[in-house]
């Protein structure tokens, strides 16, 4: 039967995009797990790999604007047709073999717009600017938010005005859009979907602390917090499948594995990577898995392979020097887990208050999954891994 191809979700942060390049031809025979197309994002291009193998017989072109679950094309076996296809003859079994109706079909449905990146595309549509009338200066003449920008301030535009705003006096209008718009959309489903209830704690994190520095020492490098938290995380998880969970439409999908996003800043928003089965990598590796996933996400070279499969999310604003927050979900997982600073605080022992290092976390968990108190469980189970010396000495 024929496979789908579809426009996959590249993390919470990224709900559509452009084809930007088809990498094998109509026709051609692709293995499963082969990247065939490229796909652009706001923040980067991203491969799509073939479900299965067979004969690739693509549905959409180059320029064409996606969505999440698109249709792009299907995967065929010898012989057989896609369910679209009228013409009852089989694709042509040369591996160069050019598709060509495609060209023509889109032609035939609608005049072919301007390319244009997608941001290009948004801002364009948000001042009214028509993109046919504009000439790109992007690779291959390609319209970029430059050009729209160019466009927007040249002599003659629209002023920029806010009626309904009176008593402001505005010095600049920017559009929510790209990265900004998706985050808010999907935070917003987030919000109104999930039943989400956050548990906050205050844990010492004197041995924590000495620990990493005892690492950083041995293998000559700086291990980040983060990658202890993932592997306690991990760690939990496994130990309480109840949480290791997702949810998909009114169904709770428990996973095998523990793997873990990592929220990453880049400009713009947030990008979430994630880490495979952190709880059984040793340190060194996941310090060095986080580095280049961050500068991955950075330079906008993920793959959507590098966005998929994790059970829970870390994120960590301890660096910006905040305390505690309250972590949004990021759908479909069922929960997050927020790292506050870690810094000197006064705590009780033995009835006398002393200084000490602690830190506090904050677990977002969805409620349509489990209750509060397994959800504490999971807490504890961390604040028992950050305070367990052998167990942290078992780490590298």
């Amino acid at each position: 039967m024929p496979h789908r191809v579809v426009m996959p979700s590249f993390g919470m942060y990224t709900a559509e995009g452009e084809l930007a390049t088809w990498l094998e031809p109509a026709g051609a025979r692709v293995v499963q797990g082969q990247p065939i197309l490229e796909i652009e994002t706001d923040k980067a291009t991203q491969e799509v790999v073939a479900p299965a193998s067979g004969r690739l017989h693509p549905v959409v072109g180059v320029g064409d604007h996606l969505k999440e679950e698109d249709l792009l094309a299907y995967i065929l076996d010898d012989g057989e047709l896609a369910p679209e296809t009228m013409k009852g003859e089989p694709l042509n079994d040369a591996v160069d073999a050019p598709k060509p109706s495609l060209q023509v079909e889109h032609a035939a449905v609608a005049p072919k717009p301007a390319a244009a990146t997608p941001v290009a595309r948004r801002l364009a549509a948000q001042h009214g600017i028509d993109l046919t009338q504009l000439v790109g200066s992007g690779p291959g003449g390609r319209i970029v938010e430059a050009d729209v920008q160019a466009a927007v301030a040249r002599p003659g535009a629209a002023p920029i005005t806010a009626p309904a705003l009176s008593g402001y006096r505005i010095s600049e209008r920017v559009p929510l859009s790209g990265m900004r718009r998706t985050i808010g959309e999907r935070l917003r489903h987030s919000l109104t979907a999930a039943v989400a209830l956050t548990l906050t704690r205050e844990i010492e994190a004197e041995r924590l602390v000495g620990a990493r520095q005892r690492f950083n020492e041995k293998l000559s490098l700086t291990i980040p917090f983060d990658a202890f938290f993932a592997k306690f995380l991990s760690a939990e998880l496994r130990e309480q499948p109840e949480l290791n969970a997702i949810l998909d439409d009114d169904s709770v999908l428990r996973l095998e594995d523990t793997h873990v996003g990592i929220a990453v800043v880049v400009p713009g928003g947030l990008i979430v990577p994630v880490l495979r089965n952190p709880d059984s990598e040793p340190l060194a590796a996941l310090a060095q898995a986080i580095h280049e996933l961050a500068e991955s996400a950075r330079s906008g070279t993920l793959h959507a392979s590098d966005l998929e499969g994790a059970s829970s999310t870390i994120t960590n604003l301890g660096g910006y020097g905040v305390d505690a927050f309250t972590p949004v979900l990021n759908p479909p997982q069922s929960s997050i887990l927020g790292i506050g600073r870690i810094q000197p605080r006064a705590v009780v022992r033995g009835g006398t208050v002393v200084t000490a290092q602690t830190c506090v976390l904050s677990l977002t968990f969805d409620h349509r999954v489990t209750d509060g108190a397994p959800a504490a469980q999971l807490l504890d189970g961390i604040a028992r891994r950050m305070n367990d010396e052998s167990y942290l000495a078992s780490l590298g």
